[in-house]
């Protein structure tokens, strides 16, 4: 008796699963290596800030949650070329503003500690890291001499800035009432005064004058308008310690 061979089931329509995977891993792999090629045509600078703020974010190595613009960064995106000279200066940049940021932490912290965030600041900017004081915090009302009150801050402060190597300048900063006294005829000797006495005990607490400088802005710099209100006046008057980044000071005369 012959035997019959079954029919075979007709396969359902469309392609076959396996297929679909297949696809899916085909295009993951094309898209892999077009990153690939895509990184291999970046430029190092950007590369090696893309690095560093992932690792940051990760929390693998010591690095910053976003971008730090520079002149190495600004460098790259102009499209021109950027060489190893450019790399190391934009690397160190990014390590002198860890040290920065290192600085203000503590520096909150002693603050915070001792309740003096009302009247003195401490701001991260593109020239350096700055400590603000109101001129309350540190001088009478049109005097230069440092009060009583204010040694003990300003020897805190001192111990953080001997282990520093970065230059320090002290700015005095006044708001715009004139003052006319045997004293200071203007508010350019006041402001400068003020920087210079603070500058004078920061060296009598052993930090070196050759990185020390002062200078005084009158009510030239004012960082709010003073337009005949108090609240802004009392924001204008004040000094600020400066802690300069190494490449603001390499544009300063020797």
């Amino acid at each position: 008796m012959v035997r019959r061979r079954r029919k075979q089931d007709s396969p359902p329509p469309g392609a076959p699963l396996w297929l679909t995977t297949y696809g899916d891993m085909v295009t993951l792999i094309l898209t892999f290596f077009v990153l690939l090629y895509s990184y291999s045509s970046i430029d190092a600078v950007k590369w090696q800030a893309v690095v560093m703020s992932i690792k940051g974010a990760l929390g693998v190595l010591d690095g910053g949650n976003t971008l730090v613009t520079g002149p190495a960064m600004e460098l790259a995106e102009s499209g021109q070329g950027v060489g190893k000279k450019d790399l190391d200066e934009y690397l160190q940049s990014q390590k002198e503003m860890q040290s920065l940021q290192e600085i203000k932490k503590n520096l909150e912290a002693y603050l915070e500690e001792k309740k003096l965030q009302a009247q003195i600041t401490v701001n991260l900017e593109e020239r350096g890291l700055i400590l603000r004081f109101q001129d309350s915090v540190l001088f009478a009302k049109g005097k230069a001499d440092l009060l009583n009150d204010s040694i003990s801050t300003l020897k805190h402060v001192s111990g953080i800035l001997k282990d520093i190597p970065n230059a320090v300048r002290i700015e005095g900063h006044t708001d715009d009432l004139p003052i006319n006294t045997p004293q200071f005829p203007s508010n350019w000797e006041l402001s400068t005064t003020r920087a210079t006495n603070v500058l004078r005990f920061l060296i009598t607490q052993g930090l070196d004058g050759r990185k020390l400088s002062a200078v005084g802005y009158g009510e030239y710099r004012p960082l709010v308008p003073n337009n005949n209100s108090e609240e802004n006046r009392r924001k204008n008057r004040r000094v600020d310690i400066v802690i300069l980044r190494e490449s603001i000071m390499k544009n300063e005369p020797k």
